[in-house]
Protein backbone atom coordinates (compact mmCIF):
# COMPACT_ATOMS: atom_id res chain seq x y z
CA UNK A 1 0.00 0.00 0.00
CA UNK A 2 2.50 2.59 0.82
CA UNK A 3 4.28 1.97 -2.13
CA UNK A 4 1.60 2.28 -4.98
CA UNK A 5 0.81 4.98 -2.57
CA UNK A 6 3.97 6.74 -3.35
CA UNK A 7 3.95 5.25 -6.89
CA UNK A 8 0.80 7.81 -7.04
CA UNK A 9 2.66 10.66 -8.31
CA UNK A 10 4.23 8.47 -11.48
CA UNK A 11 1.08 6.09 -12.43
CA UNK A 12 -2.44 6.87 -12.13
CA UNK A 13 -4.27 4.89 -9.16
CA UNK A 14 -6.29 3.07 -11.29
CA UNK A 15 -3.59 1.77 -13.02
CA UNK A 16 -4.28 -1.61 -14.71
CA UNK A 17 -2.33 -4.67 -12.92
CA UNK A 18 -2.88 -6.91 -15.62
CA UNK A 19 -0.64 -10.07 -16.28
CA UNK A 20 1.93 -9.56 -18.72
CA UNK A 21 3.83 -12.27 -19.88
CA UNK A 22 7.47 -11.60 -21.13
CA UNK A 23 7.61 -13.04 -24.64
CA UNK A 24 10.65 -15.36 -24.93
CA UNK A 25 12.35 -14.08 -26.77
CA UNK A 26 28.39 -9.44 -53.26
CA UNK A 27 28.89 -9.70 -55.58
CA UNK A 28 32.71 -9.06 -55.92
CA UNK A 29 33.32 -9.31 -59.29
CA UNK A 30 36.02 -7.24 -61.29
CA UNK A 31 34.95 -3.78 -61.09
CA UNK A 32 34.41 -2.01 -64.06
CA UNK A 33 31.52 0.14 -63.43
CA UNK A 34 32.73 0.79 -59.71
CA UNK A 35 35.26 0.42 -58.66
CA UNK A 36 35.29 -0.43 -54.79
CA UNK A 37 33.36 -1.30 -52.00
CA UNK A 38 32.24 0.97 -48.88
CA UNK A 39 32.78 -0.41 -45.74
CA UNK A 40 30.41 0.78 -42.79
CA UNK A 41 26.90 1.78 -42.94
CA UNK A 42 24.34 4.12 -42.50
CA UNK A 43 22.29 0.97 -40.34
CA UNK A 44 25.09 -0.33 -38.66
CA UNK A 45 25.79 3.02 -37.28
CA UNK A 46 23.18 2.26 -34.51
CA UNK A 47 24.45 2.82 -31.14
CA UNK A 48 23.93 0.44 -28.38
CA UNK A 49 20.44 2.10 -27.18
CA UNK A 50 19.33 2.54 -30.68
CA UNK A 51 15.63 3.46 -32.85
CA UNK A 52 14.69 1.93 -35.46
CA UNK A 53 14.99 4.47 -38.51
CA UNK A 54 19.28 3.82 -37.23
CA UNK A 55 18.68 0.38 -38.39
CA UNK A 56 17.06 1.53 -41.88
CA UNK A 57 20.50 2.44 -43.29
CA UNK A 58 21.98 0.03 -45.72
CA UNK A 59 26.02 -0.42 -45.58
CA UNK A 60 27.81 1.48 -48.08
CA UNK A 61 30.04 -0.89 -48.88
CA UNK A 62 27.05 -3.00 -50.31
CA UNK A 63 25.66 0.24 -51.39
CA UNK A 64 28.57 0.43 -53.57
CA UNK A 65 29.09 -3.36 -54.35
CA UNK A 66 25.63 -2.77 -56.44
CA UNK A 67 27.23 -0.68 -59.00
CA UNK A 68 29.50 -4.20 -59.25
CA UNK A 69 28.16 -5.16 -62.86
CA UNK A 70 29.77 -8.19 -65.09
CA UNK A 71 31.88 -7.43 -66.78
CA UNK A 72 30.96 -8.42 -70.57
CA UNK A 73 27.59 -7.71 -69.57
CA UNK A 74 28.33 -4.44 -69.07
CA UNK A 75 30.25 -3.77 -72.10
CA UNK A 76 27.25 -5.15 -74.00
CA UNK A 77 25.49 -2.03 -72.28
CA UNK A 78 22.85 -4.83 -70.82
CA UNK A 79 22.98 -4.95 -67.11
CA UNK A 80 21.53 -1.39 -65.64
CA UNK A 81 19.25 -2.32 -62.76
CA UNK A 82 20.45 -4.03 -59.06
CA UNK A 83 17.82 -5.60 -56.63
CA UNK A 84 18.81 -6.86 -53.52
CA UNK A 85 17.14 -8.19 -50.42
CA UNK A 86 18.97 -7.78 -46.74
CA UNK A 87 18.16 -8.86 -43.38
CA UNK A 88 19.21 -7.61 -39.97
CA UNK A 89 18.94 -8.72 -36.68
CA UNK A 90 20.63 -6.62 -33.29
CA UNK A 91 20.36 -8.00 -29.85
CA UNK A 92 20.77 -5.81 -26.40
CA UNK A 93 20.61 -7.14 -22.92
CA UNK A 94 23.35 -5.24 -21.04
CA UNK A 95 23.69 -1.60 -19.69
CA UNK A 96 26.55 0.66 -20.11
CA UNK A 97 27.17 4.40 -18.44
CA UNK A 98 30.17 5.53 -19.91
CA UNK A 99 32.53 2.78 -19.95
CA UNK A 100 31.42 0.82 -16.90
CA UNK A 101 28.67 -2.49 -16.95
CA UNK A 102 25.67 -2.02 -15.11
CA UNK A 103 23.07 -4.59 -13.84
CA UNK A 104 19.40 -4.61 -14.02
CA UNK A 105 19.59 -3.86 -10.53
CA UNK A 106 22.02 -1.12 -10.70
CA UNK A 107 19.48 0.84 -13.20
CA UNK A 108 16.01 -0.12 -11.43
CA UNK A 109 14.91 2.29 -8.95
CA UNK A 110 13.60 -0.32 -6.39
CA UNK A 111 10.95 2.10 -4.32
CA UNK A 112 10.27 4.37 -1.48
CA UNK A 113 13.28 2.30 0.42
CA UNK A 114 16.31 3.81 -2.19
CA UNK A 115 17.19 7.28 -3.40
CA UNK A 116 15.82 8.20 -6.89
CA UNK A 117 19.03 9.57 -9.02
CA UNK A 118 18.69 10.54 -12.59
CA UNK A 119 20.96 7.08 -13.31
CA UNK A 120 17.86 4.70 -11.76
CA UNK A 121 14.18 4.48 -13.06
CA UNK A 122 10.78 2.55 -12.10
CA UNK A 123 11.00 0.88 -15.38
CA UNK A 124 13.74 -0.88 -17.01
CA UNK A 125 13.95 -2.55 -20.34
CA UNK A 126 15.83 -5.79 -20.45
CA UNK A 127 16.06 -7.51 -23.89
CA UNK A 128 15.73 -5.77 -27.04
CA UNK A 129 15.51 -7.77 -30.56
CA UNK A 130 15.20 -5.71 -33.58
CA UNK A 131 14.67 -7.01 -37.03
CA UNK A 132 15.09 -5.57 -40.47
CA UNK A 133 13.83 -6.79 -43.89
CA UNK A 134 15.16 -4.11 -46.61
CA UNK A 135 14.79 -4.09 -50.15
CA UNK A 136 16.63 -2.16 -52.39
CA UNK A 137 16.35 -1.23 -56.19
CA UNK A 138 19.64 0.37 -58.12
CA UNK A 139 19.94 1.77 -61.75
CA UNK A 140 23.46 2.66 -62.97
CA UNK A 141 22.57 6.03 -64.98
CA UNK A 142 26.44 6.25 -66.13
CA UNK A 143 29.39 4.87 -65.71
CA UNK A 144 30.04 6.95 -62.70
CA UNK A 145 26.48 7.94 -61.38
CA UNK A 146 24.37 5.17 -59.52
CA UNK A 147 20.99 5.78 -58.04
CA UNK A 148 19.34 3.46 -55.75
CA UNK A 149 16.08 3.26 -52.96
CA UNK A 150 15.77 1.21 -50.31
CA UNK A 151 12.72 0.45 -48.73
CA UNK A 152 12.65 -0.78 -44.88
CA UNK A 153 10.52 -3.35 -42.90
CA UNK A 154 10.63 -2.99 -39.30
CA UNK A 155 9.90 -5.28 -37.20
CA UNK A 156 10.78 -5.14 -32.84
CA UNK A 157 9.98 -6.28 -29.34
CA UNK A 158 11.57 -5.28 -26.00
CA UNK A 159 10.91 -6.92 -22.63
CA UNK A 160 10.57 -5.21 -19.62
CA UNK A 161 11.20 -5.47 -15.00
CA UNK A 162 9.27 -2.72 -13.39
CA UNK A 163 8.04 -2.08 -9.66
CA UNK A 164 4.82 -1.17 -10.69
CA UNK A 165 1.90 -3.96 -9.48
CA UNK A 166 0.55 -5.70 -12.56
CA UNK A 167 3.81 -4.83 -14.51
CA UNK A 168 6.36 -6.90 -13.17
CA UNK A 169 7.29 -7.89 -16.33
CA UNK A 170 6.34 -7.02 -19.78
CA UNK A 171 6.53 -6.78 -23.14
CA UNK A 172 6.14 -4.65 -26.01
CA UNK A 173 6.29 -4.49 -29.55
CA UNK A 174 5.84 -2.19 -33.00
CA UNK A 175 6.53 -3.34 -36.43
CA UNK A 176 6.03 -1.54 -39.94
CA UNK A 177 7.54 0.25 -43.17
CA UNK A 178 10.33 2.47 -41.53
CA UNK A 179 12.12 5.92 -43.50
CA UNK A 180 12.41 5.13 -47.33
CA UNK A 181 16.43 6.20 -48.23
CA UNK A 182 16.70 7.98 -51.27
CA UNK A 183 20.41 8.07 -52.64
CA UNK A 184 23.07 8.91 -55.47
CA UNK A 185 26.80 7.60 -55.53
CA UNK A 186 29.40 8.89 -57.85
CA UNK A 187 32.90 8.15 -58.44
CA UNK A 188 35.25 11.60 -57.97
CA UNK A 189 38.14 9.76 -59.39
CA UNK A 190 39.66 6.10 -60.30
CA UNK A 191 43.45 4.63 -60.95
CA UNK A 192 44.61 1.41 -62.54
CA UNK A 193 43.86 0.13 -58.50
CA UNK A 194 41.87 2.57 -56.98
CA UNK A 195 38.86 4.66 -56.53
CA UNK A 196 37.27 7.53 -54.88
CA UNK A 197 33.38 7.60 -54.37
CA UNK A 198 31.12 9.82 -52.90
CA UNK A 199 27.37 9.05 -51.77
CA UNK A 200 24.79 11.63 -50.78
CA UNK A 201 20.92 11.39 -50.49
CA UNK A 202 17.92 11.80 -48.06
CA UNK A 203 15.81 9.89 -45.76
CA UNK A 204 12.33 10.30 -46.07
CA UNK A 205 10.51 10.28 -42.37
CA UNK A 206 7.53 7.64 -43.81
CA UNK A 207 8.09 5.80 -41.08
CA UNK A 208 5.61 6.07 -38.07
CA UNK A 209 6.43 7.96 -34.93
CA UNK A 210 2.94 7.26 -33.28
CA UNK A 211 3.12 3.78 -31.96
CA UNK A 212 1.19 3.14 -29.05
CA UNK A 213 0.96 -0.22 -26.29
CA UNK A 214 0.22 -1.00 -23.17
CA UNK A 215 2.94 0.58 -20.30
CA UNK A 216 2.61 1.35 -16.40
CA UNK A 217 2.37 4.86 -17.72
CA UNK A 218 -1.49 5.02 -17.32
CA UNK A 219 -4.61 2.42 -18.29
CA UNK A 220 -5.18 1.83 -21.65
CA UNK A 221 -2.38 1.89 -25.03
CA UNK A 222 -0.08 4.97 -24.76
CA UNK A 223 2.81 6.91 -26.86
CA UNK A 224 5.50 4.30 -27.11
CA UNK A 225 9.32 5.16 -25.95
CA UNK A 226 11.82 6.49 -28.85
CA UNK A 227 13.14 2.96 -29.00
CA UNK A 228 9.93 1.78 -30.48
CA UNK A 229 8.76 4.11 -32.91
CA UNK A 230 9.58 2.97 -36.34
CA UNK A 231 10.72 6.35 -38.00
CA UNK A 232 12.97 9.49 -37.15
CA UNK A 233 9.89 12.18 -38.07
CA UNK A 234 12.77 14.52 -39.44
CA UNK A 235 14.39 14.69 -43.26
CA UNK A 236 17.63 13.19 -42.38
CA UNK A 237 21.07 14.01 -45.09
CA UNK A 238 23.20 10.28 -45.63
CA UNK A 239 26.77 11.77 -46.47
CA UNK A 240 29.54 9.42 -47.08
CA UNK A 241 33.77 9.07 -49.15
CA UNK A 242 35.07 6.30 -49.43
CA UNK A 243 39.06 5.53 -50.52
CA UNK A 244 39.35 1.47 -52.34
CA UNK A 245 42.44 -0.24 -53.28
CA UNK A 246 42.33 -3.29 -54.80
CA UNK A 247 44.44 -5.91 -56.37
CA UNK A 248 44.78 -9.21 -57.56
CA UNK A 249 44.45 -10.74 -54.29
CA UNK A 250 43.37 -8.34 -51.57
CA UNK A 251 41.08 -5.43 -51.49
CA UNK A 252 41.13 -2.30 -48.50
CA UNK A 253 39.84 0.85 -48.14
CA UNK A 254 38.74 3.40 -45.83
CA UNK A 255 35.94 5.73 -45.26
CA UNK A 256 34.23 8.28 -43.56
CA UNK A 257 30.19 8.60 -43.21
CA UNK A 258 27.46 10.79 -41.33
CA UNK A 259 23.73 11.51 -40.85
CA UNK A 260 22.59 14.70 -40.20
CA UNK A 261 19.50 15.27 -39.08
CA UNK A 262 17.07 18.72 -40.01
CA UNK A 263 14.55 20.61 -37.44
CA UNK A 264 12.55 18.57 -35.19
CA UNK A 265 9.78 15.95 -35.78
CA UNK A 266 5.73 16.40 -35.13
CA UNK A 267 6.26 15.46 -31.50
CA UNK A 268 9.12 18.06 -31.02
CA UNK A 269 12.28 15.97 -30.86
CA UNK A 270 15.15 15.54 -33.31
CA UNK A 271 17.31 12.10 -32.98
CA UNK A 272 20.99 12.38 -32.92
CA UNK A 273 23.17 13.44 -35.34
CA UNK A 274 25.30 10.67 -36.72
CA UNK A 275 29.20 10.41 -37.43
CA UNK A 276 31.51 7.22 -38.05
CA UNK A 277 35.01 6.04 -39.68
CA UNK A 278 36.07 3.29 -39.82
CA UNK A 279 38.35 0.65 -42.50
CA UNK A 280 38.51 -3.15 -44.06
CA UNK A 281 40.41 -5.81 -45.75
CA UNK A 282 38.96 -8.60 -47.27
CA UNK A 283 41.15 -11.16 -49.25
CA UNK A 284 40.38 -12.00 -52.90
CA UNK A 285 42.38 -15.27 -53.37
CA UNK A 286 39.40 -17.61 -53.30
CA UNK A 287 37.60 -18.01 -56.09
CA UNK A 288 33.64 -17.72 -55.32
CA UNK A 289 34.24 -17.14 -51.51
CA UNK A 290 35.78 -13.95 -50.03
CA UNK A 291 35.89 -13.13 -46.68
CA UNK A 292 36.68 -9.95 -44.91
CA UNK A 293 37.53 -7.82 -41.74
CA UNK A 294 36.12 -4.31 -40.62
CA UNK A 295 36.82 -1.98 -38.24
CA UNK A 296 34.24 0.44 -37.55
CA UNK A 297 34.25 3.86 -34.69
CA UNK A 298 30.94 5.29 -34.42
CA UNK A 299 29.74 8.28 -32.27
CA UNK A 300 26.28 9.17 -32.33
CA UNK A 301 24.28 12.18 -30.12
CA UNK A 302 21.87 12.88 -27.40
CA UNK A 303 18.13 12.77 -28.75
CA UNK A 304 17.19 16.63 -29.01
CA UNK A 305 13.66 17.61 -27.59
CA UNK A 306 11.49 15.68 -25.31
CA UNK A 307 8.37 13.87 -26.70
CA UNK A 308 6.00 15.04 -23.67
CA UNK A 309 3.49 12.54 -24.19
CA UNK A 310 6.19 10.29 -22.65
CA UNK A 311 6.89 12.01 -19.39
CA UNK A 312 5.91 11.89 -16.05
CA UNK A 313 3.82 14.07 -13.61
CA UNK A 314 7.32 14.44 -11.61
CA UNK A 315 9.35 17.85 -12.72
CA UNK A 316 12.73 16.26 -10.69
CA UNK A 317 12.13 12.67 -12.02
CA UNK A 318 10.01 13.25 -15.70
CA UNK A 319 11.37 9.88 -16.86
CA UNK A 320 10.18 6.62 -15.92
CA UNK A 321 12.49 4.49 -17.85
CA UNK A 322 16.26 5.02 -19.65
CA UNK A 323 14.70 4.92 -23.20
CA UNK A 324 12.15 7.84 -22.84
CA UNK A 325 15.44 9.89 -21.29
CA UNK A 326 16.82 12.17 -24.17
CA UNK A 327 19.78 12.39 -22.42
CA UNK A 328 20.31 8.38 -22.03
CA UNK A 329 21.26 8.19 -26.20
CA UNK A 330 24.24 8.22 -28.25
CA UNK A 331 28.00 7.62 -26.93
CA UNK A 332 30.77 6.11 -28.49
CA UNK A 333 31.36 2.35 -30.12
CA UNK A 334 33.98 0.44 -31.58
CA UNK A 335 33.12 -2.42 -33.56
CA UNK A 336 34.80 -5.19 -35.49
CA UNK A 337 32.74 -7.64 -38.03
CA UNK A 338 34.14 -10.14 -39.87
CA UNK A 339 31.97 -10.85 -43.08
CA UNK A 340 32.11 -12.60 -46.54
CA UNK A 341 30.46 -12.16 -50.42
CA UNK A 342 30.06 -15.70 -51.85
CA UNK A 343 29.45 -15.04 -56.09
CA UNK A 344 26.85 -17.72 -56.48
CA UNK A 345 26.45 -17.08 -60.47
CA UNK A 346 27.35 -14.01 -63.09
CA UNK A 347 24.45 -12.36 -61.38
CA UNK A 348 23.76 -13.42 -58.21
CA UNK A 349 25.41 -13.13 -55.01
CA UNK A 350 25.24 -13.86 -51.39
CA UNK A 351 26.82 -11.55 -48.38
CA UNK A 352 27.06 -12.43 -44.37
CA UNK A 353 28.19 -10.26 -41.48
CA UNK A 354 28.34 -10.83 -38.13
CA UNK A 355 29.48 -7.88 -35.40
CA UNK A 356 30.28 -6.87 -32.16
CA UNK A 357 31.18 -3.97 -30.07
CA UNK A 358 34.64 -4.24 -28.38
CA UNK A 359 34.84 -0.75 -27.38
CA UNK A 360 31.96 1.55 -25.49
CA UNK A 361 31.87 4.20 -23.74
CA UNK A 362 27.69 5.60 -23.87
CA UNK A 363 25.75 8.35 -22.26
CA UNK A 364 24.00 6.28 -20.01
CA UNK A 365 22.71 4.33 -18.22
CA UNK A 366 21.71 2.98 -21.45
CA UNK A 367 21.05 -0.50 -23.22
CA UNK A 368 24.07 -2.13 -25.27
CA UNK A 369 24.60 -3.85 -28.37
CA UNK A 370 25.51 -7.42 -27.75
CA UNK A 371 26.03 -7.96 -31.73
CA UNK A 372 24.28 -7.18 -35.23
CA UNK A 373 23.87 -9.84 -37.82
CA UNK A 374 23.18 -9.40 -41.04
CA UNK A 375 22.60 -11.48 -44.64
CA UNK A 376 21.76 -10.39 -48.06
CA UNK A 377 20.71 -11.71 -51.34
CA UNK A 378 21.23 -9.30 -54.69
CA UNK A 379 21.15 -9.54 -58.25
CA UNK A 380 22.03 -7.36 -61.47
CA UNK A 381 20.28 -7.50 -64.78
Amino acid sequence: MALNKFLGVFWPKNAPKLNHAVTPRRDLRWPLISLGFMTGCWTQGVIAQTVPADLVDIPLEDLFATNVLDAEVTKEGKSRWHMSYRFTRSEFDEYRSGTDTLTYDDVLWSGPSEPRTDDNYPVVPTEIHQEVHTFLVGYEYSPTLFFRLAVPLIEQSTDHISIVPGYDEFNISSDGVGDVLALADYELGRTVNSAWRAVAGVSIPTGSIDEEGDTPRAPGDQQLPYTMQIGSGTWDLPLGIVYDKYDQYLNWGVEARAVIRTGSNDRDYRLGHKFSTGGWVRWNNFDRFRPGLRVNYRWQGEISGDDVSLLLPNPRFPYPAPVVDPTAFGGQQVDVSLFADIEISNNWSLYAEYSKPVWLNLNGPQSAENYHFSFGLSTTF
